[in-house]
């Protein structure tokens, strides 16, 4: 009714975790010792009951051994040397809380497989929202702002991009983002390798 026809739903990743998680033999308490989070709150997110901030999503993953890609990871059909997300049907991971002001929708572009080199997303970030606690890893980050603006804090230092303005920086030093706009910001965000 109130959905879009051409939007796809948001990915439930829930049983990918759960599935990792008992794999790997670990316990909801070891899940968190690692991530400092409570073994309700990775319940909930294993049922889908719950929204990680990227930072939590990140922590979980990482503690996994699995990066934010795999989350995405769907069954490729593709049948020849060039993979196409049509943007009716791309992947989305909604990450945080709008009231929150740290939500953010993740649209992949790119469908993951392993030997991949690059990871790339749209991130699609409502006014005050964002990735507000820092995050680090290995790799290389570039960004397009397609739309709105954002703050970006890398290394503690603090730059606002807005359309049409590009930035880049080494994911092992901490970073985050939010919207200080008033309209919704788009960025295209390539990560390699895909670890994040």
């Amino acid at each position: 009714m109130g959905r879009k026809a051409d939007m796809a739903e948001p990915l439930r990743i829930g049983a990918k975790l759960k599935h990792t998680r008992l794999m790997l033999g670990m316990s909801l308490a070891e899940v968190g010792k690692q991530t400092e989070l409570t073994e309700g709150y990775i319940s909930k997110l294993e049922n889908n009951r719950a929204q990680a901030s990227m930072s939590a999503l990140h922590r979980v993953a990482a503690a996994l051994g699995m990066n934010m890609s795999e989350l995405f990871a769907t069954d490729d059909d593709a049948t020849g040397p060039v993979s196409i997300v049509r943007k009716d049907s791309r992947p989305k991971l909604v990450t945080g809380h709008l009231r929150a002001g740290n939500q953010v929708t993740l649209e992949k572009l790119v469908p993951g497989s392993s030997g991949q080199l690059l990871q790339i997303n749209i991130h699609v970030i409502a006014p005050g929202g964002g990735s507000l606690e820092p995050i680090s890893h290995d790799g290389q980050e570039f960004g397009f702002v397609l739309t709105g603006s954002i703050e970006l804090i890398v290394d503690q230092h603090v730059v606002e991009v807005s359309e049409g303005d590009s930035f880049y920086f080494d994911s092992y030093l901490p970073h985050g983002y939010r919207n200080v706009g008033q309209t919704e910001a788009r960025v295209l965000w390539v990560n390699t390798p895909p670890t994040f």
